[in-house]
Parts: structure tokens; sequence; C-alpha cells
């Protein structure tokens, strides 16, 4: 099915919500999605509002872990339309990424005391995932970059939103084979405040170069927690 085509069958078919189908499929309203995708280059940015269950979440996102990046937003429009999922306002964008900016969001994300400016950030939906896989050569024989996936979540019963970030910025010498990285698993507390649950300092983590699996370190992020089962994840 041509892209055109997909899209006048969608505007055509998609399914309305009723107030007994809401009750049947127990979802009570609808919320804002957003999934952002930093690669090298780009920034892949999907919206829209739903009512998906945690297990459709899931699905959907197991659906789309073996995609290539620039295919994403179209693999969760096509998830939502052949399983008949109530959505409305679906909005996909491809912008330039810039390096300076995904580096200083993933230390805003990752480092203790820099969590102010998160909310800002993420906080028009009501849940959001994001990951980041960015490398860039910032001389000839350095490369500098950065890992990671965040879970956001705004629980209609509390006011914080909640938050579930693992990550990683790295440094590559080329010339003398050194690396340097700073990992991190984080959560926040009742107060608002991120709790780092994992630390290191020293030795990357992942590796700075090769394929890591960022879509399921994103699937299994709740469950994580310890530097070994983030490795077993990632590493593909």
């Amino acid at each position: 099915m041509n892209q055109k085509n997909f899209n006048n069958n969608i505007t055509g078919t998609q399914k309305e919500d009723t107030p007994e189908s809401t009750m049947q499929q127990g979802r009570d309203c609808f919320l804002s999605y957003r999934f952002e995708i930093m690669e090298d280059d780009n920034i892949y940015s999907v919206s829209f509002n739903g009512k998906l269950t945690d297990e459709e979440t899931r699905k959907m996102l197991e659906s789309i872990q073996n995609c290539l990046y620039e295919k994403i937003p179209d693999a969760i429009q096509m998830y939502l339309y052949q399983n008949n999922l109530a959505y409305s306002g679906f909005v996909s964008t491809k912008k330039p990424l810039e390096h300076s900016k995904v580096m200083e969001l993933a230390g805003s994300l990752l480092y203790p005391g820099s969590n102010s400016s998160l909310d800002s950030y993420f906080g028009n939906a009501d849940t959001c995932y994001v990951i980041a896989d960015h490398q860039k050569w910032i001389s000839e024989n350095c490369c500098q970059g950065c890992y990671f996936a965040v879970k956001i979540a705004h629980p209609i019963d509390k006011g914080l939103y909640q938050y579930h970030i693992i990550g990683q910025t790295f440094n590559y010498d080329e010339t003398t084979g050194d690396e340097s990285g700073y990992f991190a698993i984080r959560t926040n507390r009742d107060d608002g405040y991120l709790d780092n649950i994992v630390i290191s300092d020293s030795e990357p983590v992942l590796p700075s170069s090769g394929c890591i699996d960022m879509l399921g370190i994103l699937l299994n992020i709740d469950s994580i927690q310890t530097m070994e089962q983030i490795e077993k994840t990632a590493v593909k």
C-alpha cells in the first residue's frame, strides 16, 4: 500500500470512540503520546492522542523494535491503523539534530542535580518515550556521543511526572584508543528529584561503537536496575 492510499484509508476508516467502547477497553480518556528518536543526524518525532493500555503500548514498541529509525513514525501509525486503535491528531516530523543540543540534553538527563528543565522539555505529553543513539567525530581523531532511553508518564492521580532514564555519554580517542564514559540509571522520588540507581564514571558501560538495542532498553526500562542487566539487554 503506498503512503497516499494508506493515509486516505486511515482518514476514512479510523475507529471512532464511544462511551461504550471506551468502557469495554478499560480506558476512560484520551491521553497525549510523544515519541522522539535521535540518531546521528536527525530527530524523528511522533505525537498523537489515543487510549492505549500499557499492554497495547508495549506491543507497539515490540512491533517497531527492529525498524530502522527513520521508518519508526510510519510503523507506529501503521500499528495503530492495523490494530484498529482509537487515536487522533497523528503528526510526525523530521528535523536536523544538533550535536551540542543532544549532548546537553544527555547531561540534563544523566548528571546529578541537572533535572530542573526536564519537565519543560518533555511536559507537553502525558506519556513520552525518547531514545538517542548518537555519535559525532568532533575532530579528526576524537568521537563524542550519547545513548539514552527515557520513559516519562504523568499518572492521572498524581501531579508529578514519573521518569525512568538509562543512558551514557562517551568520548573515544582513535589515536590512543582511550575511551571514557559516564553511565547512569535514574528514576524520580515522590518529591520529583531524580535518584541515581547506578552510576559509572570511568570506562563506558555500553560500547562506543557497534549496534546498541535502544528500543530493547526502552521496552525493559522499568525493570533494569543493574549494569549487568543493561549489558545483557543492550548489546546485539
